[in-house]
């Protein structure tokens, strides 16, 4: 199983508290009845604290069972809710995810972290006005460390939706917080080029090289924006690079069919 690209930012400023360095260390002190004589709720933040620890290292299975018991010692515990979201988005299991994110949220009404981290699954399953408001929320948040990653997410969102303008106007005020933002630089070369932008598309997917290359999903677009441009040998060096770094993606696949059109 696979740890989805979404994990990488949910796993923010909501969680910062939990994310202790010293995880295995807490775990050795839980032998014998060491964590058995503190009160529930010192024991769920002693659980919590190590499974987004184990669930940052891609254990999901021990990360699990730390966030359930820590759920279970401490109900009330919204980071421990909201880690235990992201295990079960990460393993598919969307209605759990849901049910431990929006419990999240519950507990930390003013918590921007948790309202993005709802937000960005709700998106991902199609219920776009939730998010939008849900994105909002968390970015109503004084104390939300990462407001970038919340635009750039919304911008996503407000994308897929087909809200080009909304998109457009969060994507860009995410460069402004970070300006190598890469959710931001991908989807803003996406809506260059679906809008028939193609130099535009070209100069935010070159941003985004500079920043640290371009995975499956930007090195098709490359791909496509060079051919619009008529930059075959640009686009033949992009493919090359797909089709060699990941050749079992679904990327890599659309552009083999792609190219049998094209001999066609």
């Amino acid at each position: 199983m696979r740890l989805r690209p979404v994990i990488a930012f949910i796993l923010g400023a909501a969680l910062t508290g939990c994310a202790a360095n010293n995880a295995n260390d807490v775990d050795s002190r839980r032998t014998g009845s060491g964590v058995d004589r503190v009160s529930p709720v010192r024991a769920a933040e002693v659980n919590t604290r190590l499974g987004v620890g184990y669930l940052e290292r891609g254990e999901l299975q021990v990360a699990m069972q730390k966030l359930e018991l820590a759920v279970d010692q401490d109900p009330k515990h919204s980071p421990a809710h909201l880690a235990l979201g992201v295990v079960y988005q990460s393993i598919d299991r969307d209605d759990k995810a849901l049910k431990h994110l929006r419990t999240a949220v519950r507990l930390a009404p003013d918590d921007g972290g948790a309202h993005n981290s709802y937000a960005a699954l709700l998106c991902q399953i199609g219920r776009y006005s939730e998010a939008d408001r849900h994105f909002r929320m968390a970015l109503e948040d004084p104390f939300y460390a990462t407001p970038e990653v919340a635009l750039a997410n919304a911008g996503s969102c407000a994308r897929r939706d087909g809200r080009e303008e909304d998109a457009e106007d969060y994507l860009r005020e995410a460069l402004e917080y970070d300006p190598q933002n890469r959710t931001a630089l991908f989807n803003l070369a996406r809506l260059s080029f679906d809008r028939g932008e193609p130099l535009s598309a070209r100069a935010f997917l070159q941003r985004l090289e500079a920043s640290g290359g371009l995975g499956a999903r930007s090195l098709l677009l490359a791909v496509q924006v060079e051919r619009d441009l008529g930059s075959e040998r640009d686009a033949e060096r992009y493919a090359a690079v797909l089709t060699q770094q990941y050749p079992d993606s679904p990327q890599a696949s659309q552009l083999r069919q792609q190219n049998q059109k094209r001999n066609d």
